[in-house]
């Protein structure tokens, strides 16, 4: 397994010095680890797989004031594992992952009456959102943890006094990997330093599937408790949804997917969950804030830590 890991490593700091990576996140819109192999068959699959995307949502023109992002929740897990309580559909993303998400949804449009409040690198790295996309965004530093979990709501909850007559967008990081909780605390400790990851260890044959799902779940234990405590404290519409789904295991043409970025059902179906409400904010829109200048080592720790350098 350490093997494995060390060449895993070795290739993707090669694509990363060539800039390969970059390229394929940003040009192609390939998510997941960057690899050549990996982006050729994803467009591949874009061929093969008969996923109709006709009927994909445009979140920004839905009926919300708060738009909650459980980043690569899948609809089928949420439909039957999610606590949250409210009307309950389905959408199809515009995205299979993160970036390709924020670009369909975002870029080249004018949106000063929202605020987004994220851990998602995304918002800062690739995508060409600029400074006058939105009003403002409020960005966590740390993107991985529970803690980190923590911050974005305790960022949320200040946006929505600060900004009382704006739309908020808050793009948690989670059920994303590294997942959290007691399945992938007992692998985390029995592999220390050199722990691959939930998904290496389900393609290397390490774990089951029933593990692989068991963290995932596991995940969405964790997270939805602080989601739940952030929602009673927001006034207005509330929606929960996700940018994107996830594949745990899936078999599509002789091939097992795991993770985002290929462009299956289980990527591109997610839930959308509007909760009750009593009032409704009177948004308005305003010239928009100054954003603080990118930190880009902080940028490539965080997207070394979700798996994606």
């Amino acid at each position: 397994m350490a093997v494995l890991r060390t060449v895993e490593h070795g290739k993707r700091t090669i694509y990363s010095r060539l800039g390969v990576s970059r390229y394929i996140q940003s040009r192609l819109l390939v998510g997941g680890p960057a690899m050549p192999l990996h982006a050729c068959c994803v467009l591949l699959y874009r061929l093969l797989i008969n996923q109709s995307t006709s009927d994909q949502v445009d979140v920004m023109e839905q009926d919300w004031d708060n738009l909650i992002l459980l980043d690569s929740y899948r609809a089928d897990y949420f439909s039957e594992y999610s606590s949250f309580k409210g009307d309950l559909s389905t959408r199809v993303s515009k995205g299979t992952w993160s970036l390709e998400f924020i670009v369909k949804n975002f870029q080249d449009k004018t949106l000063h009456d929202t605020v987004v409040v994220t851990s998602n690198p995304y918002y800062q790295r690739y995508s060409k959102l600029g400074q006058d996309t939105f009003h403002s965004i409020k960005y966590c530093e740390k993107t991985v943890g529970i803690e980190s979990f923590k911050q974005v709501s305790q960022l949320a909850f200040e946006a929505s006094e600060e900004f009382p007559n704006k739309r908020l967008i808050i793009h948690y990081m989670k059920p994303h990997t590294p997942h959290i909780g007691e399945t992938s605390d007992k692998l985390r400790a029995k592999f220390g330093d050199v722990f691959p990851g939930m998904f290496m260890l389900y393609r290397s044959g390490v774990i089951t599937k029933d593990t692989l799902e068991q963290s995932y779940v596991d995940t969405i234990n964790m997270i939805e408790p602080e989601v739940q405590d952030l929602l009673d404290k927001l006034d207005g519409k509330s929606v929960v949804s996700s940018d994107h789904g996830e594949n745990l295991g899936e078999r599509y043409h002789g091939m097992t997917q795991t993770g985002h970025g290929s462009p299956t059902p289980e990527c591109y179906r997610v839930p959308w969950l509007e909760l009750e409400h009593e009032t409704r904010r009177q948004v308005s829109e305003d010239s928009p804030e100054k954003i603080s200048a990118v930190d880009e080592k902080s940028i490539e720790d965080n997207l070394r830590a979700l798996g994606y350098k």
